[in-house]
């Protein structure tokens, strides 16, 4: 069984072993759109640079808000890990993957309906909302392949193991520069070829997820994809407190970035370079309070409360 019992052992040894692979993990994930980002400018244009800019927050509030619904789904099934109450955990995880499944095609929904609109208020110039649009609907469509992703690296870690998610993040992160480089750097192509290689990237990760605790971890497996009542509200509970937490930074971005969007293409793109470098910045410190998250859920479950202390 591919797990840590962070019930018992070294606590720092313990800690340091979840945090490295989350900290590295969230680098990687910021990676995604930084290198879209990048290459779109380098070889696309100013207004592509820009445009994955100001695409950037809408999509980071979606993001941090599935992973903040996972990371509370992650509490449940690291306090059930701690009990040794496999059928629960397995239970928990087949509501969590159900429940983000319909969240993520409705967010994909609406997103792909009202970006224009949502964009237009937003103050993207002009010349850049064609570019915008085209970028933002796509990554709306791949939403439950993310979904999906965070809710299975979570299954993984909420069980201690986080380095195997970011092994395959990490895969999955070359894997989207490397087509990245090819389709838009040497055949030429768009914005919208940037889209669709990281929404694959992303569905790889996934994909290697699945197969892995599938094969690996007997006790995250599930035959058929149901949603609990009982435990899609306690999971709605928990992770609602943790997605409106994930999402505040970038619903506070998204101010900012609607009032740089008046100044124009250039300091547009200016700006969302910068913010490129804040965002790698911050997130350690959060991961490492996620890993503290994992360890506090499992000795909860075993009943450990002194090693919690």
């Amino acid at each position: 069984m591919a797990s840590t019992d962070l019930t018992h052992g070294s606590i720092f040894k313990a800690l340091i072993g979840q945090a490295v692979p989350l900290v590295l993990g969230s680098l990687f994930q910021l990676a995604y759109n930084a290198v879209d980002s990048i290459i779109a400018g380098q070889f696309i244009g100013t207004e592509a640079l820009a445009a994955t800019g100001m695409a950037a927050p809408i999509m980071n509030i979606l993001i941090l808000g599935i992973s903040g619904l996972s990371m509370g789904a992650g509490v449940i099934m690291s306090t059930y890990f701690g009990e040794k109450n496999y059928e629960m955990l397995s239970k928990e995880l087949s509501t969590l993957l159900g429940a983000g499944l319909v969240f993520s095609l409705i967010a994909a929904f609406l997103g792909v309906v009202f970006a224009v609109p949502l964009l237009s208020v937003l103050n993207v110039p002009a010349e850049a909302l064609d570019m915008t649009v085209v970028y933002l609907r796509i990554i709306f469509c791949g939403l439950p392949f993310t979904c999906f992703y965070n809710a299975l690296s979570q299954a993984l870690k909420s069980v201690g193991d986080s380095a195997t998610p970011l092994k395959f993040l990490t895969f999955s992160s070359v894997l989207n520069a490397l087509l990245d480089l090819f389709f838009i750097g040497y055949l030429g192509f768009g914005i919208m070829c940037s889209a669709m290689t990281t929404i694959i990237s992303q569905g790889v990760a996934a994909l290697l997820c699945a197969i892995y605790i599938k094969r690996k971890v007997a006790i995250l497996s599930f035959n058929k994809l149901t949603i609990d009542k009982s435990l899609l509200k306690t999971t709605l509970s928990f992770g609602s407190i943790t997605a409106l937490q994930q999402a505040c930074q970038p619903i506070g971005k998204l101010l900012i970035q609607s009032a740089v969007n008046t100044l124009g293409v250039v300091v547009i793109a200016a700006y969302n370079a910068v913010t490129r470098i804040d965002d790698f910045a911050f997130t350690p410190e959060q991961s490492i309070s996620h890993a503290m998250t994992t360890f506090t859920a499992q000795n909860k479950g075993s009943r450990n409360i002194e090693r919690i202390r």
